[in-house]
């Protein structure tokens, strides 16, 4: 073999080894989907016309587009004016944005229906069937990739999105890696 071939293995050989070793924000958290039993006749269909960042996006409605925040999570900031971008916000979104955009969502209700910014607040399911399907809210939060955020009297899965969020902090998923560069300016609850 010549001393040109033999160079060009060993490039490719540290390339390889280069990003097998990446520790690059795609694997800074790990999917963890968070399925539950769901009462289909509180739910309501929608379809995601577009995703705003990690917890926020909008969907169509009976023709009508309305903007929803999702219930109990907060993910790190992506773009918000006077915010600092937090560590995972890019990613959370560009998650959202792959899990939700174009696809149908069912949503679920708590007690207050909207924000004091008219956003819609509500709970997200996929792929519901037979009774069960992935809570969106849940995901985010068992993979990493949301911390709680709770504002009652919006609280009904408090207690399940908590102990996601214990999981998640003991594996050091996620934004637990770096919690305080995920929300910079925030408190962050336990």
């Amino acid at each position: 073999m010549g001393r040109k071939a033999s160079l060009s293995i060993i490039w490719f050989i540290c390339v390889w080894i280069l990003a097998a070793c990446s520790t690059g924000s795609q694997d800074s958290f790990q999917e963890t989907k968070a399925v539950v039993n769901v009462n289909e006749q509180q739910l309501q269909k929608a379809k995601v016309v577009r995703v705003v960042d990690g917890d926020t996006f909008v969907v169509n409605v009976k023709g009508k587009e309305r903007k929803i925040r999702l219930i109990l999570v907060d993910t790190p900031e992506s773009k918000a004016p006077n915010r600092p971008k937090g560590y995972l916000g890019e990613e959370a979104k560009q998650y959202t944005t792959r899990r939700l955009e174009g696809k149908e969502v069912w949503l679920e209700k708590d007690v207050q229906s909207t924000d004091r910014y008219g956003r819609w607040l509500r709970y997200v399911y996929l792929d519901v069937k037979d009774g069960k399907g992935e809570f969106f809210n849940g995901t985010l939060v068992r993979s990493g990739l949301a911390r709680l955020a709770t504002f009652p009297p919006n609280v009904k899965y408090v207690d399940q999105i908590r102990e996601w969020q214990t999981e998640a902090r003991e594996a050091e998923r996620g934004v637990w890696k770096n919690i305080k560069e995920a929300f910079p300016d925030r408190k962050v609850e336990k």
